[in-house]
């Protein structure tokens, strides 16, 4: 989970882990995402480095899901 401070209107939301990884996805290849804010519907730039280094400690990336045969 990340928290984010919307350019435009200012409030602060926090994105889960899944959103984070769409948004990195979308990213592949730039230095910026572009995240939308719940409240006013704007996109905010945030860096592809932050997003990866959540993503490294988020409880998903610690225990992967274990495949069962």
């Amino acid at each position: 989970m990340l928290a984010i401070t919307c350019d435009k209107c200012r409030r602060r939301y926090t994105a889960t882990d899944e959103e984070l990884q769409v948004y990195l996805r979308e990213a592949e290849g730039k230095k910026f995402a572009l995240v939308l804010c719940p409240h006013c519907g704007k996109p905010s730039k945030v860096a592809a480095d932050r997003i990866t280094q959540a993503l490294r400690f988020s409880p998903s990336a610690a225990n992967p899901p274990e495949a069962t045969e």
